[in-house]
């Protein structure tokens, strides 16, 4: 049975996006992403923008925040292991209030290494200081406390005037938070 016209579409698009992204990347070397989604929570944000430049495939290191392409979609996860394999080197990726590794990135899909974060007039490295890392492991295991987390800021941003950033990440992730509540 084949998937519903929207869907496809939106699928469509986003394939057409992460295509366009890997041209931007192999033509002027740095591309500026929107972050969606909380897999990296508290290094990255719902909203921030990434700093990408592409990147030779040696200099992907653990700790580095890498931009991939998989499955018609861009994702950005950090570096928690770099294998040397046969058919060259992959990395094993994980976001940072995940618990589980992603699938091995091959030297094909790697787009580009996120050099910095901006959020709002801030810009930030991809460093993880102690305080990130240990709310990335308390996130990594607990829905519940990612759920808090964006609740929290979900109301700053409301108090600052961004009613419509709120509202668009909600709709984007509304599957994330019916299983949050579900999950209750």
């Amino acid at each position: 049975m084949r998937p519903p016209a929207k869907t496809r579409r939106a699928a469509n698009w986003r394939a057409m996006g992460c295509e366009l992204v890997a041209e931007v990347l192999s033509t002027s070397g740095s591309v500026r992403i929107k972050a969606h989604g909380a897999s990296m929570l508290p290094a990255v944000w719902p909203g921030d923008i990434l700093l990408v430049r592409r990147e030779d495939c040696s200099d992907a290191s653990p700790g580095n925040i890498i931009l991939f392409g998989r499955q018609g979609q861009l994702v950005a996860h950090r570096v928690v292991e770099r294998r040397t394999c046969p058919d060259g080197v992959q990395w094993v990726t994980r976001g940072d209030s995940i618990g589980v590794a992603d699938a091995p990135v091959l030297p094909q899909e790697l787009l580009g290494r996120v050099v910095a974060i901006d959020r709002g007039t801030r810009t930030l490295t991809t460093e993880q200081s102690i305080f990130c890392r240990i709310t990335s492991w308390v996130l990594s295991r607990s829905r519940f406390a990612i759920r808090v987390l964006l609740g929290i800021w979900c109301r700053v941003l409301d108090m600052k005037g961004s009613g419509s950033r709120i509202e668009n990440f909600r709709s984007r992730n509304s599957r994330f938070f019916a299983r949050c509540e579900s999950a209750l």
